[in-house]
């Protein structure tokens, strides 16, 4: 993943967990592992 998408899909990622989105379903999403999605909390 290029520097700009891992960016955004952080990004994106910040705002689903802030929507209640599951761990697993921003994963398929984003293509963001489980981890980077746990850190971001």
């Amino acid at each position: 993943m290029a520097e700009g998408e891992h960016k955004k899909a952080l990004e994106t990622a910040r705002k689903m967990l802030g929507k209640g989105f599951l761990k697993e379903d921003i994963q398929e999403i984003t293509g963001l592992s489980i981890e980077e999605i746990e850190h971001l909390k």
